[in-house]
């Protein structure tokens, strides 16, 4: 039987918290009053928003809890939804890639935003597919906390020299910015990289390593985690350098020499062995439209090989002004900008799924004024404001936008919101601790669930003829 049976087992965990954490405001509620009015919405909703975008594109905490993927399937979850819509779609030939991953590696890039870079649930995609066809290496890492942001904690990626870095939800980049989202530009000619990998469970050796960059790099030395030299054979290309081991190894040190013009995207580990690659591509606070502003992810994720491009966007524009048709553009643009880079790779868009935003009313409350030399103690109205949560309305018409996109254009999409229970879903979601405070993120549990839910969906497609 070509697929054999999936056992959750009880020892597959995902990475833990992430190490960054930005602080959270809740909701205050000012003392009940005789008069109660919403402050001018025009001004209110454009507070919260900006105030909300800073947020999602700022490091965020995921509570520890549930590690296990082996957890209920809650009632409110759609199971009959969970499949790959295929909107006429042809996946044969990523079914035959499949089946002949015990020969060559097949490989999956899920591009997305603040959801992606935490890599908790594709963390429980990645494992659960690699239990099934193969771990063909832990895939592309990025220099995440290089760039002053939260970073899976299952790989390192540093550096003992100085570097200047960028993200991609910066305003003004000071370099390139590459398809990872993020860059690092050494700050003298002769520097290193420590990149290394970890598991809760066993380690993951690689033998090869691909750094992406532009600029050149000369390799000078690889040493192991012991310091040890190593064997290697450095093999440069116009975007990345590869660098071929003698022995797996789950960690070195790369040091080189540059000359004033490199800057190193992220990395790619590889086992050298057949299986399958689930590559993360996650930036927090990212949209279509950010990515495309990168304008080259399609070349950057072409040496990766992709036969599945997954792109997981919408949350973030939907904390912003609606424009339905702007999004369905953006879409198009990266679409096209992945498809010309990369024509045999298939697309599978996903939706987001309702989550809350925080809104600011003014409510007037009576407050004891104090004497003062030119007045009498007493009682005066003053305005303060409230923050509350409610249901984004806006989640709802940019997820109607994905599907009608798909449907209109033969690409394949993951209706995540209406797997994870539609409308009305955020409140279950709340009562049954899947959502983490902001009420946008998930909790561990939360992204292992969907990240299994994911799993099973990419599972019957492959099954099916």
């Amino acid at each position: 039987m070509f697929y054999r049976q999936i056992r959750l087992l009880r020892s597959l965990s995902l990475c833990a918290a992430m190490l960054f954490a930005v602080p959270m405001v809740h909701a205050q509620t000012a003392p009940d009053s005789d008069e109660e009015e919403v402050a001018d919405d025009s001004a209110s909703e454009e507070d919260d928003e900006l105030a909300q975008q800073e947020y999602l594109a700022s490091p965020v905490t995921i509570p520890e809890d549930v590690d296990d993927i082996d957890i209920p399937v809650p009632s409110f979850i759609n199971n009959a939804a969970n499949h790959i819509i295929f909107n006429g779609a042809d996946w044969s030939r990523l079914r035959d890639a499949v089946m002949q991953s015990t020969k060559h590696p097949v490989n999956i890039v899920h591009i997305g935003d603040s959801h992606i870079q935490a890599d908790f649930s594709t963390s429980t995609t990645r494992r659960l597919l690699q239990y099934d066809f193969g771990n063909a290496g832990r895939g592309l890492i990025a220099p995440l906390k290089i760039s002053g942001t939260n970073q899976p904690t299952d790989y390192t990626f540093a550096s003992r020299g100085a570097w200047t870095a960028n993200k991609l939800m910066s305003q003004s980049w000071r370099q390139t910015v590459g398809f990872t989202g993020c860059s690092i530009h050494p700050n003298t000619n002769s520097s290193s990289l420590i990149i290394s990998t970890a598991s809760p469970d066993d380690y993951d050796p690689f033998r090869s390593v691909t750094i992406f960059h532009t600029g050149r790099m000369q390799v000078t030395s690889v040493e192991d985690a012991e310091g040890n030299q190593l064997k290697y054979r450095a093999i440069p290309s116009k975007n990345y350098t590869q660098i071929l081991l003698n022995e797996a190894v789950d960690g070195i040190t790369v040091n080189f020499n540059s000359a004033g013009d490199l800057t190193v995207f992220g990395a790619s580990l590889s086992g050298d062995r057949a299986g399958l690659f689930y590559h993360a591509i996650g930036n927090n606070g990212a949209t279509y439209a950010t990515y495309n502003r990168i304008g080259n992810v399609g070349q950057g994720i072409a040496p990766l090989s992709p036969d599945l491009v997954i792109i997981s966007c919408g949350t973030n524009e939907a904390f912003g002004r609606l424009d339905v048709a702007g999004f369905k553009s953006a879409i198009d643009r990266l679409v096209k900008n992945i498809r010309s880079a990369n024509p045999d790779a298939l697309i599978l868009l996903t939706t987001p799924m309702e989550c809350h935003k925080s809104v600011t009313t003014t409510k007037k409350q009576r407050v004891r004024r104090k004497a003062t030399r030119k007045r009498k103690a007493g009682w005066t109205t003053v305005n303060k404001k409230v923050k509350s949560y409610a249901v984004n309305p806006n989640i709802a018409p940019l997820r109607d936008a994905i599907l009608a996109y798909g449907k209109a254009n033969g690409i394949a999409v993951y209706d995540w919101y209406a797997v994870a229970g539609g409308a009305g879903a955020s409140s279950s979601w709340i009562a049954d601790n899947l959502f983490a405070k902001d009420r946008v993120h998930h909790s561990r549990t939360g992204y292992n669930l969907e990240g299994r839910l994911l799993y099973e969906a990419l599972l019957d497609a492959l099954r099916k003829q």
